[in-house]
């Protein structure tokens, strides 16, 4: 574990030696702040530890000041930031164990060094204990967080969906981006695809300075776990508080694999156990051979974010496989504690149909099939077969919304994510559209019978207007895999070319 400490004038002599003492536990240990004066000010101090945790550079902080007072009011000033006042190693330990606090303040007027040492073991050897009654006071706490910048994104996690950012960038993790946006947009996941990636690393020099090596796939896991482990730890609270069916970051397999089950097995397992993070992701393509690859993945252990879907035949088959996968743990004698989603893409429907469909139809598609797979959602996970799963501590695969941002500009921008509201559900928002929904989204209703009904009009409209939805599902999934191969070999000759130009300088 990364711990990161700070004092003011006051705490600045008792830092070295708790440092020393979290250094001998085994923890990376980092100084930040002001390291001398006859008086520093104590906001300063908190300031600069916050913002390492905030950029997921620290996994826990400690403030020292002469009180321990200050300290705690300005911390807890940050977003994401839980710190509290322990002289006792009782409250060291509960405030961890009961609150998931990640910052300890301390008083160096109050306790002496030998004490605030056993505090510190103390603080440091704790963890979270995500019993019900914990893990509810603690939704409750970032409830109250959350109610001081109240927008439409509320309405939409209040109506039982999850909203995640579908967007990573190494400068939103440094400048405490994606920290505000868990605390003040209800963010509690994220998603990634090479294209994201591509354009991370082509379109700035923020990871120019970690290109090292020389295999270009090795370079980009090592850049994209480093960013997402960083991302996960600001989600674990998340994690937690959900006990395992939220607060994930995802990482894609390489899109070269989508039709070799057998090695995207083998590359998945070691890129999950590589990132450590229970909250992680693998990203899987939805292709016909991805079923051998999802459910053997779950089997082992793997969360699986199974991706690229767009009816309901290739969502069932996703369904599917993530069942089996877990029936087969439990016939071992395992675990049933394995987490997955299937995300539905929904904007790539319209563009290719527009002028097919006529105006009763048009922009409807992509909102229809996503729908339809809502109700099979609802029909497979209130399964009694998954109802005995349930029973046995297996966790119900959500139905994530993915594509959610309109292609054409004379549409609402947030179209998408205001038709899709549904309960025990997941939208990957776009940073643009997250944005623009927080600014003037509206939750008017959330999916039911009705909706369902609606779905199977227009699909049979569209149909009767000449297209081949089912035809057009495998074409459009078919194209995605294509796509994300061309962003993954953009992504590899990019790292490639700065490779040489950092050489040749």
């Amino acid at each position: 574990m990364r711990v990161v400490l700070a004092g003011d004038h006051a705490g600045l002599e008792m830092r070295q030696h708790l440092a020393s003492i979290a250094t001998s536990l085994g923890h990376e240990v980092m100084l930040v702040g002001p390291v001398e004066g006859e008086r520093v000010d104590f906001p300063i101090a908190a300031k600069a530890l916050c913002g390492e945790i905030m950029a997921g550079r620290a996994h826990r902080g400690i403030l020292l000041c002469g009180s321990g007072a200050g300290m705690t009011m300005a911390a807890n000033r940050f977003p994401g930031i839980r710190a509290a006042t322990a002289h006792d190693t009782y409250t060291a330990h509960q405030m961890v164990e009961h609150d998931a606090a990640n910052v300890l303040t301390l008083g160096t007027r109050v306790i002496g060094s030998e004490s605030a040492g056993e505090i510190v073991r103390a603080f440091l050897s704790a963890d979270f204990q995500p019993v019900d009654r914990y893990r509810r006071r603690l939704q409750q706490i970032i409830d109250i967080e959350r109610d001081r910048t109240m927008n439409p994104l509320h309405e939409l996690t209040s109506a039982g969906q999850a909203v995640w950012l579908d967007y990573i960038r190494r400068d939103i993790l440094d400048d405490g981006t994606l920290a505000k946006y868990i605390a003040n947009l209800c963010v509690t996941g994220l998603t990634s695809n090479p294209s994201i990636f591509d354009k991370a690393i082509s379109g700035s020099e923020l990871y120019d300075e970690a290109i090292e090596g020389d295999d270009a796939e090795s370079i980009f896991f090592d850049l994209a776990i480093d960013d997402l482990g960083r991302a996960a730890d600001l989600l674990r609270t998340a994690w937690d508080v959900s006990n395992g069916t939220d607060g994930c970051v995802s990482l894609e397999v390489s899109p070269l694999l989508a039709a070799d089950a057998a090695t995207t097995i083998e590359q998945g397992v070691a890129l999950f156990a590589r990132a450590g993070r229970p909250n992680l992701m693998i990203k899987v393509p939805g292709t016909p051979e991805a079923p051998e690859a999802v459910e053997e993945l779950v089997f082992r252990g793997v969360n699986v974010n199974i991706t690229l879907l767009f009816d309901d035949v290739q969502y069932r088959r996703a369904a599917e496989a993530y069942i089996r996968g877990i029936e087969r743990r439990l016939e071992a004698g395992l675990d049933a504690n394995v987490f997955s989603v299937a995300s539905v893409f929904v904007s790539r429907w319209d563009t290719p149909t527009a002028d097919q469909v006529g105006e009763a139809f048009a922009n409807r598609l992509g909102i229809a099939c996503a729908t339809q797979c809502h109700r099979s959602c609802e029909e497979i996970f209130g399964s009694d077969r998954f109802k005995a799963i349930e029973a046995k501590g297996g966790h119900r695969q959500k139905l994530l919304m993915a594509s959610t941002s309109t292609k054409d500009p004379s549409l609402p921008d947030t179209l998408y994510v205001q038709a899709l509201a549904a309960r025990d559900s997941i939208n990957t928002i776009p940073e643009a559209t997250l944005l623009a929904f927080a600014d003037h989204g509206t939750v008017d209703h959330v999916l039911g019978a009705d909706d369902w009904a609606e779905a199977d009009r227009v699909i049979a409209g569209c149909e009767a207007a000449g297209v081949d939805v089912r035809g057009l599902a495998e074409k459009l999934q078919a194209e995605g895999a294509e796509a994300f191969v061309k962003s993954w070999r953009n992504l590899l000759q990019t790292i490639d070319t700065k490779l040489g130009n950092l050489a040749a300088h």
